[in-house]
């Protein structure tokens, strides 16, 4: 098991046009690196080859949440709304599901790839293992931080494993989940669509309307995870110039709860055998050589800060290492 693992966080299309491409919030990279990653960006809108041969060298990745149209509706409701990461997205759940379906079926330790998906993530894993966008409904908008209504038989699980029954109880009393969509999973449209043998709800929640939903997911045998709300939020986001509508997960208790899934999740990458292939790859690739930029100062932003990407952005380049990755794949 690795002390330190690489952990790939997927950027998202940015959303108001022509110069900027695409963008991660720090609020993400610093809930992994709490837990003792480094954190790389994976850019979005590449071949799959890119995603194949990143998904070689780092321990995981992480889906973000944020908003992007999915299907013809959100693209009429919202023109200004782009997707390369769902194609991006779809690469690497299908990698994914092959590399770790290798593993079980070669015992081959390297092919074992977690994968993380949080609100807009989550869902796209679903939907993408649905090969069905309608495997998301419509529920009422939600802005706030809720508890968590885990299942009974979230016990048998991998990624509550071995969970304290004081935290459970804790998870069901303290609103530390920052709930901020309009869309759900239900347990019904796990059904409908066929994934109910091959997905494990672990808890769940109701809309203002009293819908049902599912906010904590997991693969039933491949180290696949996803939450509907915002863990990161919680010890990251704190907002003051615009409305904290999320203030009740600053807690103590909140923050404490939050920290539990990028910690669990982590431990789970630390099994990836994954490696850079030199001391100097890695650096380049980490997203501390982008500097983020101070977001929250705007009374209508909902980050704090907020790394801004151009749309064909790359690695930092080293011409003495001739014989490194590069992001169109090759060697």
């Amino acid at each position: 098991m690795h002390l330190v693992g690489f952990v790939g966080v997927v950027n998202l299309n940015f959303q108001s046009v022509q110069v900027i491409g695409s963008q991660i919030w720090p609020k993400v990279a610093q809930l992994l690196e709490a837990a003792g990653a480094s954190v790389v960006p994976i850019w979005i809108g590449r071949e799959r080859s890119y995603y194949e041969s990143m998904m070689g060298q780092i321990n995981g990745i992480l889906l973000p949440g944020g908003a992007v149209f999915i299907d013809e509706a959100d693209r009429q409701a919202h023109p200004d709304l782009t997707s390369d990461c769902v194609r991006s997205a779809e690469h690497i759940y299908q990698l994914a599901m092959e590399r770790n379906q290798r593993v079980r079926k070669q015992d081959d330790v390297g092919g074992y790839f977690p994968v993380w998906g949080t609100c807009l993530g989550f869902q796209l894993l679903l939907i993408h293992a649905a090969e069905e966008p309608k495997i998301r409904t419509d529920c009422q908008p939600m802005r706030e931080a809720m508890t968590v209504k885990l299942t009974e038989d979230y016990r048998n699980s991998q990624f509550f494993e071995g969970l304290a029954d004081s935290v459970a109880e804790e998870m069901e009393k303290h609103p530390f989940a920052c709930h901020q969509h309009r869309y759900c999973i239900t347990k019904e449209s796990l059904e409908s669509c066929g994934l109910a043998n091959d997905w494990h709800p672990l808890a769940t929640q109701k809309d203002p309307s009293g819908l049902e939903f599912i906010t904590i997911v997991e693969h039933r045998r491949f180290p696949i995870f996803g939450c509907q709300f915002h863990p990161e939020r919680a010890a990251f986001e704190q907002l003051f110039a615009s409305k904290d509508l999320c203030y009740l997960a600053h807690s103590h208790f909140g923050i404490k709860l939050s920290q539990i899934f990028g910690s669990r999740f982590i431990d789970i990458c630390r099994r990836n055998t994954n490696r850079f292939n030199s001391p100097n790859l890695k650096v380049r690739h980490l997203i501390w050589n982008w500097q983020p930029v101070f977001s929250g100062q705007f009374e209508d932003s909902n980050w704090l800060q907020c790394y801004l990407f151009e749309k064909d952005e790359d690695y930092s380049k080293d011409n003495n290492d001739s014989a490194e990755f590069n992001s169109t794949g090759a060697l």
